[in-house]
């Protein structure tokens, strides 16, 4: 389920003022729920924590996702331990501007009894969005958890930013990808961050197609020179509910 909360635009509005409707922070609460109450979680989630966080100061959007069955690593990486992901966009003054809606987060997830506590993990878009936007009606999402080797790190940033997120979309199933760091000022709640940067990338067609391209891509086609595999995960994600809340 995504949502986009409708704001008026108007030619006088000067550069500044549109500005402050304009992306600037991805904030991921990430979770589970509470044992045998998937159904509840998904219920409150959809209704009572969708519309509060999308009447929070702040919020141009969110996108409620959960995680598909299918491995397209086929355990070749690590599992994010979380069932539930929801990606809310942000146009905030500095990332410690964020810290009262995570709290708010937090509060609303302490009072409900089918939720487990949330991770939040607070990212900046540190490339731009390139490719095309998916075609309507496909709503999955491929989302790549990933760290630099030590000592890497000025490597990896201009590899990623600027090779590996474009080389991504060699995946037929990858039709736009964009690059986020984390951010200095953290409120992570239940876990802390184990990934200093994410891919979040639109998709067409299935898991399954997707593994069947990775097989059959070129042997060089994706190289990774400064990415610790080891500590790695990537994961498709689906929506909680398809349905647009306009």
């Amino acid at each position: 389920m995504s949502y986009t909360p409708q704001s008026p635009r108007r030619r006088w509005q000067t550069a500044q003022q549109i500005s402050q409707f304009q992306r600037s922070h991805v904030l991921l609460i990430l979770s589970n729920a509470t044992a045998g109450k998937n159904t509840e979680f998904e219920d409150w989630a959809t209704t009572y924590l969708r519309e509060n966080i999308a009447r929070s100061k702040r919020v141009l959007s969110l996108n409620l996702l959960e995680k598909h069955e299918i491995d397209i690593t086929e355990g070749a990486y690590q599992e994010v331990p979380y069932q539930y992901l929801f990606i809310v966009e942000l146009c905030l003054d500095g990332a410690k501007e964020s810290r009262q809606l995570i709290e708010k987060i937090n509060t609303w997830y302490s009072a409900e009894s089918s939720a487990m506590p949330p991770a939040s993990w607070l990212y900046y878009p540190a490339s731009e969005k390139v490719g095309r936007l998916a075609d309507r009606g496909q709503t999955m999402q491929t989302l790549a958890f990933a760290n630099p080797l030590p000592g890497k790190e000025s490597e990896f940033r201009e590899w990623y930013a600027t090779r590996h997120i474009r080389h991504a979309l060699n995946v037929p199933q990858l039709v736009s990808g964009q690059y986020f760091e984390s951010t200095n000022f953290q409120n992570t709640g239940a876990s802390p961050i184990d990934y200093k940067m994410i891919a979040i990338y639109e998709q067409e067609g299935t898991p399954e197609e997707m593994i069947k391209s990775f097989a059959e891509l070129p042997e060089d086609t994706l190289d990774f020179p400064s990415l610790d595999l080891i500590n790695f995960a990537e994961w498709v994600y689906r929506p909680l509910q398809r349905t647009e809340v306009s």
